[in-house]
């Protein structure tokens, strides 16, 4: 017996409140009668906490698991062979065997003299499925009976559907016990090669692994047979990744092959030289190319982006209803298109596309369409990125004003509270972008509030509020300093506002004053506390280009008009070279040398909206001049400028510019197909799985076979059947080393997608494992409770299994416990009945 466990421990809590039974609800009659009930109490909660006996049985069975597959060099199968050997001679004098060889020859007979051993034999010539293997062990392993799994192997296993065997084995309590047989790469060889699905134009990047140690190779790549790319002088010590990148394919599926080519001394096997693959080509972007202004845009567009992108300008972009054909569609540029251009339907038609079907919109251009081509009250407005100037702009200039307060003795009273309510009036009329400044005086002067932006008027009207009225008056200093507080200040107008009751020194007003306005400063002049005109408060606002207030009292009190908002056009396109910032993450520019961007020869200026992306703007002024974001389902992106136009004369011999310009609209075209494909693999089943992306209505999934010649397999529709609401799912029944090439196709649509699989990604052999793949000896052992174990010697290696952990036997004791409640529980109510002796 191995002991007793719980499933559910914590309901041994209640036993806590076993003692209670003695005093409530009300006492046992008896000492006996309350034994009883103890009793029964006991049992019940210990049934609750549902104990199981772990024991050993008897009978114990052995599986051993050996390797004889070609990844083994001939020294380690001698190896394995002689280590099973001792392993069954050992497991045969305890129990029953079962021996299960992965590959090579038979290694064991069965002589009469060894009945209680069995064979099995995986004959297969270039794999390891040791997952198989690990999955007849288990099933030999008889439910009930103790036993133990020991794997003899490298872990090199050609493919990687060990996991439900070893989630059945760990479930049964199965301890596996593994002897990892040391590898050497004495062999060089491609060990896996990798691509992604891409469009036609873009350019195709493979990767292959190079395992092994080697001096000068060299590795070519083929493409549908043809010799594409080569590798020269490689030096490798272990592993490397050979990068390719070729020219871009034709839509459809290209076949790739990488091939090794070594001397003989580091490659020992020439059989895993070579690797292969198909990568699925997908169809060029289809734009719908739309201009008024541009002359020849389409073609023009079209020579810079190459073939990866299909323009299509002969759809008429004005017609009433145009939704169900934009469904043809990846990407629509708007070339400097003016609003008025498209009727107002096509308008939302597109805003419609964009959001709920992911049609991409591109917009570029200049004055008739960022400028004064109308859109900035058209629908399209909505979902671009920046926001469009009008036909007309208000402008409200802006100005530092300087207000000089007196606060001398005279002004006590009523006159200062006149005075501080002025200035706070004229602080209210300030707008964020102006700057204000206050300077006292009282026989000096003195800064109360410094010049500062005008949006900060809470601490200000408190400034206001400290002062009083104490001292001379000496006034002079204080339009100096005022003056000079105004003479470095960037605004558009600047305004001296002198506020007294006219009780001021004898002085050069008049010099002062005229030179101040010959700098463009304006000084008005308030007289305060004093009914009808002041002189000198009046010749003061003459010499100084502005006007003179009298204010008596608190119902006298005047509007300042210190600016007048006017409205004007825009200048709408800015002509001349400008230097460009690029922003925005990699994806965007990828391979482009930024450093070399020209500058531009023209622009429209914008504003960016709140959440949207700026991937490049103008050097000084920050304005930005490529701008995207998402709406809705789709990408919606803007430049700024002409594409092929004269905003960009230097660009057109810029050398990464199609590069460039061609990332943008590709990212910016619909990702969104209608239906996301996506085909897995298990074992010889292929599932094929069609998700919608949009509620069009009509668009039905469906899919082909279509590699029918090259593999043997017949072309064949396949048949979608819905699952699920928008989920499609079809089940192909394909050999594990056989490649698929499948169509997926819209009913409703012109759209389509490739995929391409193959067995983990491309074909390869045995002995083209890659290391980082094998299955993990020692963290299976670890998993399954077993130990892992070394195979320098095998001293004591066989008694080291055997005296290992065991499977175990379970044996559910709970039932027992409640039949015995019950039992308690039928002996209470006999006691409590029993007639008891009166008297």
């Amino acid at each position: 017996m191995i002991g007793i466990s719980f499933s559910e421990p914590l309901f041994g809590l209640a036993l806590l409140l076993v003692p209670l039974i003695w005093f409530v609800p009300s006492q046992p009659r008896t000492i006996a009668h309350g034994v009883i009930r103890t009793l029964l109490f006991v049992l019940v909660i210990l049934a609750l906490m549902q104990p199981v006996r772990l024991a050993e049985h008897e009978s114990r069975h052995f599986a051993i698991v050996v390797d004889q597959s070609r990844s083994l060099s001939d020294e380690d199968q001698l190896e394995a062979q002689s280590i099973s050997s001792g392993l069954l001679e050992k497991f045969q004098e305890e129990g029953s065997v079962t021996v299960v060889q992965v590959g090579g020859a038979e290694l064991f007979s069965m002589p009469d003299g060894m009945p209680r051993v069995q064979r099995i034999h995986l004959k297969v010539d270039d794999e390891s499925p040791l997952g198989d293997a690990l999955a007849l062990a288990a099933q030999a392993i008889p439910v009930g009976m103790s036993g133990s799994i020991t794997l003899v192997s490298d872990g090199f296993s050609t493919d990687r559907y060990w996991n439900a065997a070893v989630g059945q084995i760990k479930a049964r309590g199965i301890p596996v016990h593994t002897l990892e047989l040391a590898t050497s790469m004495d062999d060089v060889y491609l060990a896996d090669l990798r691509t992604e699905s891409l469009r036609s134009g873009e350019a195709l990047k493979v990767s292959v692994d190079l395992l092994g140690q080697g001096d000068d190779m060299r590795v070519l790549l083929y493409a549908n047979g043809d010799a594409v790319g080569e590798l020269t002088s490689i030096d490798n010590t272990g592993r490397s990744t050979l990068n390719f990148e070729i020219d871009a394919p034709e839509a459809g599926f290209t076949a790739l092959t990488a091939e090794l080519f070594a001397d003989s001394l580091h490659d020992v096997d020439p059989t895993n030289n070579s690797i292969s693959g198909t990568v699925a080509i997908q169809d060029p972007v289809r734009i719908l190319y739309f201009s008024t202004r541009q002359e020849d845009g389409q073609e023009r567009l079209g020579q810079v982006l190459g073939s990866g992108f299909e323009l299509d300008a002969g759809f008429d972009l004005t017609s009433e209803e145009i939704g169900p054909a934009l469904s043809d569609y990846d990407l629509v540029v708007l070339d400097d298109v003016s609003a008025r251009a498209l009727p107002l339907d096509v308008h939302q038609q597109l805003v419609d596309a964009v959001r709920e079907d992911g049609l991409g919109l591109f917009m570029s251009g200049g004055e008739a369409s960022f400028g004064d081509g109308g859109f900035h009250t058209s629908p399209i407005e909505e979902v671009l990125p920046v926001k469009m100037p009008g036909d007309e702009d208000k402008i409200d200039p802006s100005v530092a004003l300087a207000i000089i307060l007196d606060t001398s003795g005279s002004m006590a009273g009523t006159r200062i509270e006149l005075a501080k309510h002025i200035a706070r009036i004229a602080v209210r009329r300030m707008q964020p972008h102006d700057r204000i400044g206050i300077v006292e005086f009282y026989g000096n002067k003195h800064w109360a509030i410094p010049m500062q932006p005008a949006s900060n008027k809470i601490e200000i009207d408190r400034a206001i509020g400290r002062m009083k009225a104490i001292g001379g008056t000496v006034l002079f200093p204080a339009i100096q300093e005022a003056y000079y507080g105004l003479k470095n200040v960037n605004t558009r107008f600047k305004h001296i506002l002198l506020i007294t009751d006219a009780g001021v020194e004898d002085s050069d007003y008049e010099g002062m004053l005229r030179r101040i306005s010959k700098d463009r400063i304006n000084v008005s002049t308030i007289l305060v506390g004093q009914g009808g005109h002041n002189q000198i408060m009046s010749d003061m606002a003459n010499w100084g280009q502005g006007r003179f207030y009298s204010v008596g009292n608190q119902f006298q009190l005047v509007e300042l008009i210190l600016k007048q908002p006017s409205t004007k056009k825009p200048s709408m396109y800015k002509r001349g070279s400008f230097s460009t910032v690029p922003m925005g993450g990699e994806g965007w520019w990828g391979p482009v040398e930024q450093a070399s961007i020209p500058p531009l020869q023209g622009y429209v200026e914008t504003e960016v909206k709140d959440g949207a992306e700026v991937l490049l703007e103008e050097r000084a002024t920050r304005h930005p001049l490529l701008t995207t974001w998402r709406y809705g389902l789709g990408r919606v992106t803007t430049f700024v400028t002409e594409p092929t136009g004269n905003g960009t004369q230097e660009w057109q011999s810029w050398r990464d510019y199609a590069e460039f310009l061609g990332r943008v609209l590709g990212r910016t075209a619909a990702d969104n197909q209608g239906f996301d494909f996506d085909l897995t693999r298990l074992r010889n089943t292929a599932f094929l799985t069609a998700k919608a992306t949009t509620r069009h209505p009509g668009w039905l999934p469906t899919a082909r076979v279509v590699n029918a010649e090259r593999d043997n397999i017949s072309v064949q529709n396949i048949d979608l059947q819905q699952r699920a609401p928008g989920f499609f799912q079809a089940a192909l029944p394909v050999g594990a080393t056989v490649p698929l090439e499948i169509v997926g196709e819209i009913v409703g649509s012109s759209r389509n997608v490739r995929i391409a699989s193959h067995p983990d990604g491309q074909f390869k052999g045995e002995t083209q494992v890659d290391p980082n793949n094998a299955m993990d000896l020692s963290m299976l052992a670890e998993f399954t409770g077993g130990s892992s174990l070394a195979a320098d010697t095998l001293d004591g290696l066989e008694a080291q299994v055997s005296a290992g952990e065991l499977s175990f036997v379970v044996e559910q004791l709970w039932p027992w416990l409640l039949l015995l409640a019950l039992l308690v529980f039928l002996t209470d109510l006999v006691y409590r009945r029993w007639p008891r002796q009166v008297g």
